[in-house]
């Protein structure tokens, strides 16, 4: 009786030790990357001043509590989420870094530009200074972005412009990547407002 019995219920504990598998498989991690803007999407630089200068980017830093590998979002005003699965598909402060070259290689007209930290015989031109107060947001709602920023002139490092940016970009899904989409263009709107003080500067 007891041989009819287990016999029975194999297909049974055979049945939950697939689904339970399959449910394993399917919480693997997702990673993902910001990603900077097209060239198509920005008009003219030909009458740029800040042709051929130099840009030194960073230091960046990120808030505390960004500076890990998991997403993070918001389920209320003061409470943020980690992702269980969800990730940065290396170091944030690294992508941020390239992200935000790549884009003002795009906005100005140069490629010289250069991450922190760089060779001391360097000639930096404009050297681009960034604290990520906030890079998070809440799925199927909106992304924000608020960081404090400064643009130092030439060897002696002279403040040519210091300013707050606090940019909100909805999100078009109720998924990571719907996020991370949204995110990427909060950071492309600080990169041209970074660039417009760079060409601001260039005037003077």
């Amino acid at each position: 009786m007891r041989v009819v019995t287990l016999s029975r219920g194999l297909p049974v504990i055979l049945a939950i030790a697939v689904l339970f598998l399959s449910g394993c498989r399917s919480q693997s991690p997702r990673f993902y990357t910001l990603s900077p803007i097209q060239e198509d999407q920005v008009i003219s630089k030909r009458t740029s001043p800040a042709r051929n200068a130099v840009i030194g980017i960073g230091p960046v830093r990120l808030a505390d509590y960004l500076d890990q590998s998991l997403l993070v979002t918001r389920t209320g005003g003061n409470q943020a989420v980690k992702a269980e699965f969800d990730r940065w598909a290396g170091s944030l402060k690294d992508n941020f870094m390239n992200v935000l070259a790549d884009n003002l290689g795009v906005l100005l007209p140069t490629e010289r530009i250069y991450l922190f930290p760089w060779r001391v015989s360097v000639p930096i031109d404009y050297q681009v200074v960034v604290d990520i107060v906030r890079c998070d947001g809440r799925l199927g709602d909106a992304a924000w972005l608020e960081a404090r920023w400064s643009i130092l002139g030439g060897p002696e490092k002279k403040l040519l412009k210091s300013d707050r940016s606090s940019i909100s970009e909805p999100v078009g899904g109720a998924d990571y990547a719907a996020l991370v989409a949204a995110q990427s263009r909060a950071v492309a709107r600080l990169s041209q407002e970074i660039a417009e003080a760079i060409q601001g500067a260039g005037k003077n």
